[in-house]
């Protein structure tokens, strides 16, 4: 029978987008299929209730995790999380790499080294910055991070508090940077919730806007509200085809390719491989997402967290640790102020409202990204009634890196001039930020699920580009990284059309 595409590309976030961007430049016809909608932007989309409460752009399925039915902050609309993120794309470290350098005996053997190495991927990263128009200032001190090599220099204005927090730390011996954004200034209103929020300008470059431009050009179609109900196998170990059903309707169709993405995130691409009975020993398990502990710095006069955009600042000070705490750590970078409706769901909605906007006016939050390790024991699984469910715990190791970088960070805005500063942990059942590992590449089939190109063991013509690849957690977010690789994957797919 012939097929109908060349390659079919199941999640349209940043790395199924970037797969299927690179296909369709490459003249092969390409099907995108995504669960959610394409985002409605002209419902007051910066509305704090209806995205962040309500969570409309956000995955709608109900979740049981760790036995309780939840609600995840997780990208449902097209273009995945990066219609939602905070537009930070940062290269890890060369040792994240190698996580056997810092972590030892906490990991097993085969885990010391990923598959591939930071210069593997470093021509895709230059590529995945161009493709996401980075914009920020290359000459500043990233290490132990690796410098960003394709920036735009044209860069939103420092809000006065950021000016402030980064010339009173490299006072005290810091190296702060702004942050590399995936924003566009010429369109950007500096919204004050951004990020988290759909982008009501279209300034923060997402995965759409890849997909919109290969749309373009003829090779690639959208199908949106879709879900793909499972992957038909033949007989040696090859994907055939694909059945698909719109959401609003009952109506099924098989759809046929010479090569398939899957790209539905670390808690989806798993459970539609359990859905499709394809089994493997780590399938599912491993399940990652960063500890991240916040810290809250609250000033005597206005900071402008509450009327413009200050996610602008990054730290790697305390990467590979604290003098009081000698083991890898990960980014500092600050946040957005919430809004007065999530600052009542955090345990303050007994405050009158008045109260929460005087202090989201004097407030700066700043968040740590603690690399999480991989545990057997935290999986994504498939219940009898075909819903999702996942195990997830913290370990202790994690919980004590988180209060150490903490209250690092209390410091951070202390020398900045806050009065007042506390630090939190924030892993909430609903938050899972950075989410990766239930499908980990390596070269054993015995210790991962996909190959050292991300071609799933015993499929030849099915791989995984999303972040379950990741054998560990980095200590940076990890989306430029899920790009990068998602670009060197489609190289090596282009051979299977």
């Amino acid at each position: 029978m012939p097929f109908d595409f060349d390659a079919i590309v199941i999640g349209s976030g940043a790395g199924g987008a970037a797969f299927a961007h690179h296909l369709a430049g490459a003249g092969k016809n390409v099907l995108v299929v995504e669960r959610g909608k394409r985002p409605d932007v002209t419902r007051t989309p910066a509305a704090e209730r209806q995205t962040l409460i309500d969570k409309e752009p956000y995955d709608d399925r109900p979740i049981e995790v760790n036995d309780t039915a939840a609600r995840l902050y997780m990208g449902g609309v097209l273009g995945g999380g990066t219609s939602l993120f905070g537009a930070a794309l940062i290269r890890p470290a060369d040792d994240d790499f190698h996580p056997g350098k810092h972590y030892g005996p906490r990991l097993p053997r085969e885990l010391w080294d990923w598959p591939i190495t930071y210069d593997d991927l470093r021509p895709f990263y230059d590529e995945a910055e161009e493709l996401f128009a980075l914009a920020g200032t290359p000459d500043e001190e990233f290490a132990p991070l690796n410098r960003p090599r394709r920036l735009s220099a044209d860069v939103l204005p420092f809000a006065p508090v950021n000016q402030k927090l980064m010339s009173a730390n490299r006072a005290g011996g810091l190296r702060p940077f702004r942050l590399p954004l995936a924003i566009d200034t010429s369109r950007c209103a500096r919204c004050d919730m951004c990020a988290g929020l759909l982008c009501p300008h279209g300034a923060r470059k997402s995965a759409a806007h890849l997909l919109d431009a290969a749309a373009a050009t003829g090779k690639l179609q959208l199908l949106v509200n879709t879900e793909v109900e499972r992957l038909a196998t033949l007989p040696g170990g090859r994907i055939e085809g694909v059945v698909v059903r719109p959401r609003d309707s009952q109506e099924r169709k098989f759809l046929r390719a010479r090569c398939f993405a899957l790209a539905a995130g670390a808690i989806g691409s798993p459970a539609l491989l359990l859905r499709s009975g394809i089994e493997a020993r780590h399938l599912g398990r491993n399940y990652m997402m960063h500890y991240s502990p916040i810290a809250v710095g609250l000033f005597a006069r206005s900071t402008g967290a509450s009327e413009t955009f200050v996610k602008q600042v990054g730290f790697a000070d305390f990467y590979y640790g604290t003098s009081d705490c000698r083991h890898k750590l990960g980014l500092v970078q600050s946040l957005p102020a919430p809004g007065p409706l999530m600052l009542a769901k955090s345990g303050m909605k007994r405050w009158p409202r008045c109260a929460l906007r005087f202090l989201r006016k004097r407030m700066l939050p700043l968040a740590g990204i603690v690399e999480d390790l991989p545990d057997p024991a935290n999986q994504v699984f498939v219940k009898p009634d075909g819903s999702v469910g996942l195990k997830h715990r913290f370990s202790g190791f994690d919980i004590e890196r988180g209060r150490a970088l903490g209250l690092e960070m209390c410091r951070i805005l202390r020398r900045a001039g806050a009065l007042i500063c506390s630090s939190r942990a924030f892993p909430s059942l609903e938050h899972v930020a950075h989410q990766c590992g239930t499908l980990r590449f390596g070269r054993d089939p015995d210790h991962a699920v996909v190959d050292a190109d991300c071609r799933l063991f015993g499929q030849a013509n099915l791989f995984v580009t999303d972040g379950s690849v990741l054998p560990t957690s980095l200590g940076v977010g990890p989306a430029l990284t899920i790009v990068a690789n998602s670009l060197r994957v489609a190289r090596i797919a282009l051979q299977a059309t």
